[in-house]
Parts: C-alpha cells; structure tokens; sequence
C-alpha cells in the first residue's frame, strides 16, 4: 500500500458521497476508529477493560475533553479537581498559561506543570494534593519513578501518546509499562500525519457512565466532530503505518462496514450510545440534500450553519489544486490574511481547527495583550463553545457541571434587559475589563441579535474604559446573514473576530482568528511568543486554501447580494404562511440564520415539551412531498434553527417553507395522532 494522501480521502469522501458533517449518519469510518484506539489501550496495556473514545478535532481539545471527564469523576467522588502535568518536552506549548517578560498569563486553573522528575520527586503526599496525573511524555524510566509516586487507586492517570511513542511502548517489555495502565489515553495528530485536524481521547467505560446520560450526550462535543475526513483519514493512515495491527482487528473492521447491526453495536459502546436512537446507515449526501432509506431530504441543518454550497462539492480538491498553484509565493496565510483584510479590515489571522479553538485563540490573545487586565465580560445567553477555556464565554451552567476550577474571571451582564446599559456601566466602573465576548446573534441561544443599544455602549465606550472587543461570527459570518460578517451591518470595528463553520465548506475542519495590528504591537512590546505557539500547532495549508477557495467562489456566485435576498424571501413566506398559526411565538430570519420560536405557554414541563417539539421536526422530516431536516437550538429547545446552503435557490426555499409552514399550521393533536399512527 502506498503512503496515504488527503487528496484521495477526499476523492472517496466526494466520489462515493459520504456525509461529512452530518451527525445522523451511523458513520462506519466512525466506529472503525474508535474501535482501534480501544483496542490499541486495551492490547497496549495488557488489560481486559471495556474502552469508550471521544473524537476531537486537536490534541488540545482532546485534553480538554480528557480534563473535563476526569474532572467530573473526580468531582462526584468527593475528590480533589486539581491536576498535574508533567511535560519535560514543553509539548504543552500555550494551553495552560504563556509567558510575558517574566511572568506568566494563566488561562486553566487547578493545573500544576511541571518539567522533569526532580519536580515530581519534591511533591509530598501527591494524593491529597492532586486527583489526576497527566504524563505528556512516556519511557521507562519515567513510569518507574511515577509509579513510586502515585498512588493508581487514589489518583486518576492520563497519557499522552503519538503514532512513535506508542509503538515504542507496545514493543517495550518493561513490565513498569504495563503496570501504569492509565484510565484515559489521548491520541494526537500524529496518527493522521498531521494532515487533518485530529485528536482523541479514550477512557475507561466506567468514567464514561455519567456522559452517557441522554442528557449528557453532547456534554462535551466540538465544532466539526465526529466527521468523515478525519476518521476515514485515520483508518487509511493506521492501514500504511502498522500494518500488523491493522491486519490482526480486519476482520471485525469488515464487520463494521458491512454489519449494521454490529456498527451499531460498536458504535453504541465505543463512541456514543445516547446517540443512537437518532442515527441512520443508509445516507449519502450531495448538495443541498441527503439521501436515506430511498428519501430525498434537504438538509437545512448542515452542519449547523457550516454549508456554503451543500455536501460534496465535486470539484473540491481541484479548486485547491489551482488555488495552490495561483499562489504566487506559495504562502497560504499570507494570501489568506491579504484577503480577508479586504473584507475586515483586520490586519492579522490566526488558525484554528473548530468555533471552540477559535473561540480559545482569541482570548489567549486579548488576554495576553492587556495584561495585567483579567477580567472577561461575557453576555448572558452567550456560547463560546464547550472546551476548557472556551467555557469562559457560555452562558448555560449545564456544560459547567463538576468540572472546577474554570476560568475564575468572567462578568456577565444579560443584553436583553432593559437596564442593560446600567448593568454595562457599573461593571466598567467595578472592573478593569480585558475584553468584551459577544456574539452579535446568539445561535445557540434562539437565534436572538443583541439589542442595538447594547452594540452601541460596547462601541462607543472601548476608549474611556480600554476593553477589547472580541466579536464571535462563528455561526454569523462568511456570508451566512448577507455581509460577509454581521459587524459589517452593524459599523462595529472589532480588535478581534472569530470565523468558523463557512470556513470549512463543509469538507475540512477550520477556523479563523482575526486580530488587529494594535495587539500585534501590545504582544511584541510585552516579548510575547504566544502568536507563533499557536500558527505552529494548527497550521494547515489545505484549511488555508479551503477558506480561500470559499473567499473566491463566494465572488463568483455574488453570495452577499444571493443571500440576503434569500433571507427577504424565507421572511416574507414565513411571516405570511405563520401569521396566524397559534403553535408559533415568533420568526427571526437573519439571511439564511432563521430562528421560529414555538408557542409553548400551555405546554407542561420541559423534558415532555421537547418530545412534542420533536414530532415537529419528524413530521418535517417524513414530509410526503418535500422532506425537510431542521433543528432546534441546545439553549432553547422551543426554537427551530434553520441553516440551509448559502447557495439554496428561490424555489428551495419556497418548497422548504411549504413543507415547514404545512407541519406547524397542523393541530397538535393531528401530529401526535399521525405519530402513533407511523409507529403502529
């Protein structure tokens, strides 16, 4: 077998029609990786264990991820939440704090690093002050001195490994090794060649048992995953790289491709069983639309707002072949950074690999440039993803359950109230802010655009109180509510701006970070090396070229003028067809970011409100005529988020709405009877 190329995984991805970013496919490529690196902790170490895996998009995220379960055990157990890395390689880079001049910017409270054994060795009574080890690097010698450290029973031990020093540990006969068997293994880049965005993280079942609550399914969750591209990457990476494991598990990896039944099976117990009610084998996608069990479905979730032009773009890998020759001096990032200023007016980007990363990045950055400042003004409402640090910036306490100690330093203020710039006044005046978070439309939270009045004090006052204004357009941006970002609309000038979702066109996990030549200057006068840790670990040449081919096809297809007139056509056939229908509260079309608030005044309690909500969506989704997907908002879930392709067409969008205003205008009670009905 030759060495894989990422081209050809996106050839296939594109050629057979594999869904990408759709998270109700019972993804075969899915279950396959989690599958290997279950049995590649369980062979490694010797053990009869059951493994579970959660897939990310970085190894930074996937030590969040490990963090936060390890946390959340610990947490419940009555034990200490505090934790230790040990990291004599510096692999860590900024992820728990960076440096300036001689003192140190904390991001992640309640983790200790250290870098070599000595400083282990002066740690007395390691139990009582930490609940869990992380080991960056291992070899003998290190777990030798660890295991006469550590007590296995009383402290919870993570491992770090890349695709070389996990086959250094499974040829090693240290019997030391063996003994360590750490409860949660994370995985790195490495194992896809550093190709495509990849991390994961693999525990032992019985730390999963709270996450695979129905509640808890998307506890920790990110941007772009699970997806086809870095898992089908992996298993073809794994294939070429350790061909005798690979060869030892074929049998049952065949089995996960052809048995659904057994998919099913491995995907519930190695990856996500909550999920599973929801999931289908039978999908393919292209365009607009997904494929299932003979149905024809448009696809107006797409990813949740990631869709410029729908799944599969055919010529995908032959744009980026011309875009990386039309570079002339074949940097990327420059080209990119040229561009998007002519957009922004930014003057500097950043990678990222998901909304989360992106949304981490920025206020490193803002933290960075304004310290000694701490404090990070967060609206109520808000979502800046579920990660460790990005939990600075969401509102809902439901992703911040025992997993203490979080970024201490937040302020959050509610933009909806009508003191609200009472409330922004006194925190000034009480605070020194470092930076104001905000979304300009809170996607998460009802798809609601923050008042004007709000928008207009965070503007008009960053001089007298010398805040940074970092605008989160995640979801808003590359054209997804007309302009190419909601500021733009709004005569906002933001020191830093967060594009994700678009940036993918659905084929390749990215985002971006813009940020102002002020703060270039703020971090070089502070001899600051934060900027080049970060380009360093998320530097993808293809994600350059992704966004700058979605920057260029953007030009071609007029997509500022094509959306906006898409959103004055869904608002208006909306508005019309809804205006009487009593199950309906409210309808937000911001482009084609559409919110349709349900009308749940008479309904009864939350959890019995959400099944009848539901059977909106199915009924839309079994449509006779016109199936259609839609979603609703994890914040509130009375409220159905529509994000189709920026590149629907007028009579899409008038066929959608049909389907759409048919299903609510119909009486409850003809739902729920045509439910039972379709059961029986």
């Amino acid at each position: 077998m030759h060495k894989p190329s990422l081209n050809e995984t996106f050839e296939e991805i594109i050629r057979n029609r594999l869904p990408n970013f759709y998270r109700l496919y019972l993804n075969p490529y899915v279950a396959q990786t989690c599958f290997c690196l279950s049995e590649y902790v369980r062979t490694t170490w010797n053990q009869q264990k059951d493994y579970q895996t959660f897939l990310a998009n970085s190894f930074d995220e996937a030590l969040s991820g490990a963090i936060k379960l390890a946390r959340y055990n610990l947490s419940l157990a009555k034990g200490s939440t505090s934790g230790l890395i040990f990291d004599p390689m510096d692999r860590l880079g900024p992820f728990v704090k960076t440096k300036v001049k001689d003192e140190y910017v904390d991001f992640m409270p309640g983790l200790t690093v250290i870098n070599s054994i000595e400083e282990l060795q002066k740690i007395d009574r390691f139990s009582d002050s930490f609940g869990f080890l992380v080991i960056l690097t291992l070899c003998d010698d290190t777990v030798t001195k660890i295991l006469q450290l550590v007590e296995h029973d009383k402290t919870l031990i993570i491992t770090c490994v890349n695709r070389e020093s996990l086959a250094q540990l499974r040829d090693s006969k240290s019997k030391k090794i063996k003994e360590l068997s750490p409860h949660i293994t994370i995985f790195d880049e490495s194992f896809v060649n550093n190709e495509v965005p990849f991390g994961a993280f693999t525990a032992q079942k019985k730390l999963y048992h709270y996450w695979n609550q129905p509640n808890k399914k998307t506890f920790h969750s990110t941007t772009f995953q699970p997806n086809t591209v870095s898992s089908l990457h992996f298993m073809r990476c794994l294939e070429y790289a350790d061909a005798t494991f690979f060869n030892r598990i074929a049998e049952d990896l065949q089995l996960i491709h052809s048995n659904i039944k057994f998919r099913t099976k491995v995907f519930g117990n190695k990856y996500n069983s909550a999920l599973l009610k929801f999931m289908t084998a039978d999908v393919e996608a292209s365009g607009g639309f997904i494929y299932s069990g003979g149905h024809k479905i448009f696809d107006c979730v797409s990813g949740v707002a990631c869709s410029i032009r729908g799944h599969n773009p055919p010529s995908y890998v032959e744009e980026l072949q011309g875009i990386k020759e039309g570079i002339k001096d074949k940097d990327e990032r420059i080209e990119l950074t040229n561009l998007l200023y002519q957009y922004t007016g930014i003057e500097n980007i950043l990678p990222a690999v998901s909304g989360a990363s992106g949304v981490e990045n920025a206020l490193r950055i803002a933290l960075t440039a304004q310290h000694p400042r701490r404090h990070v003004l967060v609206l109520k409402g808000g979502f800046g993803g579920k990660t460790l640090f990005a939990l600075t910036g969401t509102w809902s306490s439901l992703y911040k359950q025992n997993i203490n100690p979080l970024y201490p330093d937040v302020v959050y203020i509610d933009p909806f109230a009508e003191d609200a710039v009472v409330q922004l006044d006194a925190v000034m005046q009480k605070y020194s802010i470092a930076v104001v978070q905000i979304e300009l439309i809170q996607g998460v939270s009802g798809v609601r655009a923050i008042p004007e009045t709000t928008i207009k004090y965070l503007q008009t006052h960053r001089e007298k109180y010398g805040y940074l204004l970092l605008i989160d357009e995640v979801q808003t941006g590359m054209f997804r509510t007309g302009l190419f970002a909601r500021f733009l609309l709004q005569g906002l000038k933001p020191d830093l701006l967060v594009l994700g979702k678009g940036t993918s066109d659905m084929m390749f996990p990215f985002s971006i970070v813009q940020y102002t030549e002020n703060i270039q200057q703020k971090l070089n006068a502070l001899g600051s090396n934060l900027i080049k840790e970060i380009q360093e670990r998320y530097n993808y040449p293809v994600g350059y070229r992704t966004v700058l081919n979605v920057l260029h096809k953007a030009e071609e297809m007029k997509l500022e003028e094509r959306v906006t007139k898409s959103g004055k056509l869904l608002e208006k056939l909306l508005c019309d067809r809804l205006a009487s229908c009593k199950s309906v509260r409210d309808v937000r079309v911001f482009g084609l970011l559409i919110g349709i608030e349900l009308n749940d005044t008479n309904l009864p309690q939350c959890w019995f409100r959400k099944q009848l909500f539901l059977l909106y969506i199915s009924s839309m989704f079994k449509h006779s005529s016109y199936p259609v997907l839609v979603g609703f908002c994890q914040g509130e879930t009375n409220v159905l988020k529509i994000t189709p392709p920026l590149t629907t067409t007028p009579e899409e969008l008038s066929q959608i709405c049909s389907t759409i205003t048919q299903v609510l205008n119909k009486p409850f009670i003809q739902l729920f009877a045509s439910a039972i009905n379709a059961i029986i």
